[in-house]
């Protein structure tokens, strides 16, 4: 059966709109063959496999809840490709630091050169699938760089400092970001423990309590990472020595990423970004401490050649684990249906709907939004995307939708079309 185009940016309003797919997954529930989702005034109003007249035939296709991509930096959207050296790490470092110093000029011009990269990566983002995204943002970021899109965001102001005399700005900063008034969620990201201090550490998640915001933070990413806290040796150490930031007293000796979690536990909210080298014990805390996510970034993990990552084992835990795309420096691009399905490809034995679970209601679940998007619910808002599916010989619904071919066809955010297609 063919289906008419769906009508680019056109939107539900207080009218009902009603579609039909060959599969819905609820996510929250089982799939449901022929089904149909009805939405009333962006909202979520019925899901049933009642047949009767729809708005929509969508055909062979599926509708799924839209993906959510846990951590981003669309600020690097205008990289045309990921960054070399991919090692070591800190010479990969150096290359983004580069890029950012050549747009570092405060000027109009490169304000709106910064917004057209975010602007970029957002539309990036929703051809993927992605209706709401963890944004990583920098110094003098507005919410005009992501209002003109109806995507939801939740902007991560990113805090650096080992000097502990910064520690004073750099947490006025920070309260100013958690004030500023806008439809954009705001939260903390202390970069990472070799670039703040102990000391604005704790001073930014004192503030993200305070304020009830998410918070997030680069996190057992290397196992260089985990030298220099160790005994402030390794790649890290000529690194920030070369930066002319590096402070001999800055970080006691003995200091794990463990430390870290347990800060990071005073949030209502925290994201661990990356763990990729994670202790038994700091896995332990984890599945501990429900209100931490780990964030996951499938193909930047693949382009720095970590070890294998414990996404698995942390799952096996019950410990939240959502997905994220990094950035366009470490990424061919933005699209969290890519990550899934790269997933897929290199562990082709797991259980699809978990996957689909980690790029919707656990993204969902770690930046704080689960009531209101991650799952296709009576009620939540018509948040979803449309996979077209292609052919194959699989009964399992949810082999069906990891076809290597499907691709994103049509995206909805809050009953408002961001991506629409034509279903054959």
């Amino acid at each position: 059966m063919s289906a008419a185009p769906l009508p680019s940016g056109a939107q539900t309003g207080g009218e009902r709109m009603s579609l039909r797919a060959r599969w819905v997954f609820p996510v929250g529930g089982r799939p449901l063959e022929n089904g149909t989702v009805e939405i009333t005034a962006g909202r979520i109003s019925a899901i049933h496999v009642r047949p009767g007249r729809c708005s929509y035939d969508l055909g062979n296709a599926a509708i799924i809840p839209g993906l959510v991509n846990a951590h981003a930096h669309l600020e690097l959207s205008d990289v045309a490709a990921p960054l070399q050296p991919a090692a070591p790490f800190t010479a990969w470092l150096k290359e983004v630091l580069l890029h950012r110093r050549e747009r570092a000029s405060p000027s109009a011009a490169n304000n709106r050169v910064a917004w057209a990269a975010i602007g970029r990566g957002q539309a990036e983002s929703v051809d993927g699938g992605t209706t709401a995204i963890g944004d990583i943002v920098g110094e003098g970021w507005t919410s005009e760089a992501v209002e003109t899109q109806s995507q939801r965001v939740v902007a991560f102001l990113e805090c650096l400092g080992l000097a502990p005399e910064r520690a004073p700005v750099q947490l006025e900063s920070a309260r100013r970001h958690l004030e500023g008034k806008s439809h954009v969620v705001r939260g903390l990201s202390p970069h990472a423990p070799y670039s703040v201090h102990p000391d604005l550490f704790r001073g930014l998640v004192d503030l993200a309590v305070q304020y009830q915001a998410p918070v997030a933070m680069h996190l057992a990413e290397t196992q260089s990472e985990r030298q220099l806290l160790l005994d402030g040796t390794g790649e890290f150490l000529s690194f920030l020595e070369g930066l002319g930031v590096w402070r001999a007293d800055a970080i006691p000796r003995g200091m794990r990423p463990l430390d870290y979690l347990r800060e990071l536990a005073r949030a209502k909210c925290a994201l661990a970004i990356h763990g990729n080298y994670l202790a038994d014990d700091e896995v332990e805390f984890l599945a501990a401490h429900s209100n931490i996510s780990v964030v996951y970034c499938p193909r930047t993990h693949a382009f720095f050649r970590h070890e294998t990552h414990p996404w698995q084992r942390l799952l096996a835990r019950n410990i939240n684990v959502a997905v994220g795309t990094d950035s366009r420096a470490s990424n061919p691009d933005l699209g969290l249906w890519h990550e899934l399905l790269f997933l897929h490809s290199i562990v082709p034995d797991i259980d699809p709907s978990r996957l689909l679970r980690m790029g919707t209601i656990n993204g969902a679940s770690a930046l704080g939004m689960q009531a209101e998007i991650g799952t296709l619910e009576i009620g939540k808002s018509a948040d979803l995307a449309v996979v077209s599916l292609g052919e194959g010989h699989a009964t399992d619904p949810s082999a069906i939708l990891f076809y290597p071919e499907n691709r994103i066809a049509a995206v909805m955010s809050a009953g408002i079309w961001q991506k629409a297609g034509i279903f054959l």
